[in-house]
């Protein structure tokens, strides 16, 4: 039997997920920002929001599409997925903005629309999972997950490639200083890279540690 209290979680993080893409890609004035779906940031938000919505829909009508989206695997990955955009902006990026903007850059973390994708969201779908999905993850999934990750640098590197060298669009030819090519060179890349798979490799192994000590007490 779904808590009635795990569907209203997957409602209320669906709406704010959805709602913090809307207001990052700028809609609520008549809008749209260029290079919105770049950044992993939005994307992540965007697949979550989506997610925890057919969730919703599904622990209503109940059967078995309910059963495959919450299956043990499927709710682990999409948890790393959304965790991870919170881990890498709060560590890695937010000092790094920081630096370059100074007393700039804190009004603009300080707005609902970046709290929300980066901070609110990443919570409660790491407190949801915690209080509410099968544990019974399989250890296939600590690798299996990266596949996320892998996909979008494809398409960053992908999209970047497209764009060329000098986009005319005017947005960013790729999405984060850490995995620009042409900043950083092919060895300090390759080093970000595989820097990065590591720490998610780890995250994996983390969020699996902590299933397994769910099962055994």
């Amino acid at each position: 039997m779904i808590h009635a209290i795990e569907i209203a979680s997957s409602l209320v993080i669906a709406a704010l997920a959805l709602v913090g893409v809307f207001l990052q890609a700028g809609l609520h004035h008549g809008r749209y920002r260029l290079g919105t779906f770049s950044y992993y940031t939005n994307l992540s938000n965007l697949i979550t929001g989506v997610y925890q919505l057919l969730l919703f829909i599904f622990a209503l009508s109940g059967g078995d599409v309910y059963d495959r989206l919450a299956g043990a695997g499927v709710r682990y990955s999409l948890t790393l997925m959304i965790w991870v955009t919170h881990l890498i902006y709060h560590f890695l990026l937010v000092p790094d903005y920081r630096r370059k903007q100074g007393e700039d850059f804190r009004a603009e973390w300080a707005t609902f629309k970046n709290l929300d994708v980066h901070y609110a969201v990443p919570l409660l779908v790491l407190l949801q999972w915690l209080v509410f999905a099968d544990k019974n993850v399989p250890f296939a999934a600590v690798f299996a997950w990266l596949l996320i990750p892998l996909a979008y640098l494809a398409f960053a590197m992908l999209r970047a490639r497209i764009l060329g060298p000098n986009p005319k669009s005017g947005v960013y030819r790729y999405p984060y200083s850490f995995m620009d090519l042409d900043e950083q060179g092919i060895k300090n890349w390759t080093r970000n890279i595989l820097m990065a798979l590591g720490f998610y490799i780890v995250l994996g192994f983390v969020l699996y540690g902590v299933s397994w000590i769910f099962r055994i007490v």
